[in-house]
């Protein structure tokens, strides 16, 4: 994992689902170090996004085109896809396997798309699956990536076949996955939205990552959770050093800061500013939010409403 990346996919919030995506603790290799989740079907369910998503201005014409992307690939992405799930076993290198839970999948289309716009791919049989490989541009670079269905309702994509066919030994039960209590999951809420952690973070790796925050963490864990109404996050980073802890919390508020002056006539926003805390006890950096639904939809609201009058044409 060239970069700490995980979960920075694009949540398709503006939809109805009825199931919802949690995590699946055994279908997640035992060895994992990294993982990543987000429970799509439980987002989309939240009262709040089905109140914001009529006022949302470009959530019609953004629905549409995903519409049609899913129409093309056969997977309705905008009401199939419950959760997706991230991990890899190591840090550096490939990104690790991605598996995508959903109410159903098309297969034949999908492979068919495939065969359509990579001609060039490979295959390949294990256990009676049939494993595809093809290459991708990516950041101006060529990627290569493999997949194949788990089953009618699960879809594992790696970096090469040898991920896929890990992953796949675990979902089959011949390789352990990880206890419910596994150190990775330890500690998280429940009705999670999102989740994601890092454990054990090598130095030789934090000496080169990109990412400044694993840059210097040797644990990592963000989560964000709804239950009655309150959405609450946090973030817990597990630092080198006091300083590095400090650095990280100066960092946050900063940000709260910004935001308290970009929107300093909207007394909802700053009530979802103050929400957001933070603190640092030793080498550790903790950054905390609690909201009600209500608040945090007055305080988009609010901006939305402020951006719409900032545009609308002067009168005479």
């Amino acid at each position: 994992m060239k970069r700490f990346t995980i979960l920075t996919l694009t949540v398709l919030l503006f939809t109805g689902a009825a199931l919802a995506g949690p995590v699946v603790p055994k279908d997640i290799d035992a060895g994992a170090k990294w993982f990543g989740h987000v429970d799509l079907a439980a987002i989309r369910a939240l009262p709040l996004v089905a109140d914001l998503k009529d006022k949302c201005p470009q959530h019609e014409a953004c629905a549409a085109k995903m519409q049609e992307a899913a129409r093309k690939i056969g997977l309705d992405s905008l009401a199939d896809v419950q959760g997706i799930t991230l991990y890899a076993n190591e840090f550096g290198g490939n990104i690790g396997v991605a598996l995508f839970y959903a109410t159903k999948l098309d297969q034949q289309k999908m492979i068919g798309l495939l065969k359509e716009k990579q001609p060039d791919h490979k295959t390949l049989d294990y256990g009676g699956r049939t494993l595809y490989s093809w290459t991708v541009g990516h950041e101006g670079h060529k990627k290569d990536l493999a997949g194949a269905f788990a089953s009618a309702t699960l879809l594992v994509i790696g970096s090469n076949f040898a991920q896929v066919q890990a992953a796949l030994d675990v979902l089959d039960g011949k390789k352990p996955g990880l206890a419910n209590d596994a150190p990775l999951l330890q500690g998280l809420p429940d009705n999670v939205l999102f989740a994601s952690r890092a454990i054990a973070v090598p130095a030789d790796y934090r000496k080169t990552t990109h990412c400044p925050v694993l840059r210097n963490c040797q644990t990592a864990t963000a989560a964000w959770s709804a239950a009655d109404g309150q959405i609450t996050g946090t973030y817990t980073l597990a630092t080198d050093t006091p300083e590095a802890a400090n650095n990280f919390k100066a960092i946050v508020d900063g940000f709260k800061a910004l935001g308290v002056l970009r929107y300093p006539d909207l007394p909802a926003v700053k009530k979802i500013l103050d929400a957001a805390k933070t603190e640092v006890n030793g080498a550790t950096f903790k950054a905390s939010f609690n909201a009600t639904s209500v608040d945090i939809e007055a305080a988009v609201q609010a901006v939305m409403e402020q951006r719409k009058a900032a545009t609308a044409p002067a009168t005479k």
